[in-house]
């Protein structure tokens, strides 16, 4: 029975493409990175913060469609990074986003707003959220089988946020508050007074009518 030449080359091309496949993900792989980025870590106390975690390729340009991500972020309150990290909120795969109890500190978003682009947005900062913050991702990749496999999870840098205090805004309500009192005092202390003296000067002329009578009296006589 004679074999078809083109058929022989055709297989002979999918296993070679399937054996290149399966040794470039198993023995090289993709090499994901990632890194943490924000404008703006120094605020102000009320102000909003954003914090994106941005996630490169490198040895290989994949499908959108074969690669995605679960995004975790955390904060250690301190800044040589000797505290436990807390978790503050999580995007996985799938879209689900998981976010902490907030104990004191401000609320926080989590979305993605790129394909490799992940923001964490924590609104009215207050001084609990001061700290080191870093993203964690677990990279998952779709074969060429169809199978979904999880690479190895990758920590970011830190990058620190520092939460100052507006002395202006901090002294301005009990700046108005005092002024308030100090004129009301001052209100209350000119009535006093003035009821005072008007209080004394009719007792005065009151006197000076009851010595005159007496007088008128005593001449009559």
């Amino acid at each position: 029975m004679a074999i078809n030449p083109k058929i022989t080359v055709s297989v002979q091309t999918k296993y070679v493409k399937y054996l290149g496949f399966f040794f470039f993900f198993f023995f090289l792989g993709p090499v994901f990175n990632v890194s943490v980025h924000s404008d703006s870590p120094t605020i102000y106390r009320g102000e909003l913060v954003n914090l994106l975690c941005i996630i490169t390729i490198e040895t290989t340009v994949l499908d959108p469609d074969d690669m995605s991500f679960d995004v975790s972020w955390f904060a250690t309150r301190s800044f040589a990074m000797d505290k436990e990290p807390v978790f503050l909120a999580s995007l996985d795969r799938k879209g689900l986003v998981m976010q902490a109890r907030r104990n004191g500190s401000s609320d926080i978003s989590l979305e993605r707003i790129s394909l490799l682009e992940f923001r964490l947005r924590v609104h009215g900062c207050e001084d609990n959220d001061f700290g080191n913050h870093f993203c964690l991702v677990t990279p998952w990749v779709r074969s060429a089988a169809g199978v979904w496999q999880r690479e190895k999870e990758i920590k970011s840098k830190p990058i620190l946020v520092t939460v100052k205090m507006d002395v202006l805004n901090a002294f301005k309500f009990p700046l108005l508050i005092g002024i308030g009192l100090s004129t009301i005092i001052g209100l209350l202390s000119c009535l006093i007074g003035y009821c005072s003296s008007r209080w004394c000067c009719k007792k005065e002329v009151q006197e000076t009518r009851r010595e005159r009578r007496r007088l008128m009296s005593m001449e009559m006589d």
